[in-house]
């Protein structure tokens, strides 16, 4: 349990860190779509496809974004449990 802590924590930190860079990476700038109680209720950022140099923006509402981190949350850990299982035969 405590690895896997560890390694949803490094992966945060890594996410993190490359919403903050500005490389060439595969997000550039995000802006938010506010509502009138000053909500944010969209997420928009220029993503690079992989392959080419085409910049493409691409808005998503913020449940979508919550759950893309859910998924890769639990794409995560299954590729551990995966890993785990193919050491423990």
């Amino acid at each position: 349990m405590k690895q896997v802590k560890l390694v949803v924590g490094g992966a945060l930190a890594l996410l993190l860190a490359a919403c903050n860079s500005t490389g060439s990476g595969s997000t550039t700038s995000a802006n938010y779509i506010l509502n009138e109680e000053g909500e944010i209720t969209h997420i928009c950022r220029n993503e690079t496809k992989v392959g080419t140099n085409f910049k493409e923006r691409v808005c998503r509402t913020v449940a979508e974004m919550e759950e893309m981190g859910e998924k890769a949350r639990q794409d995560v850990e299954r590729a551990q449990r995966s890993h785990m299982d193919s050491r423990n035969f």
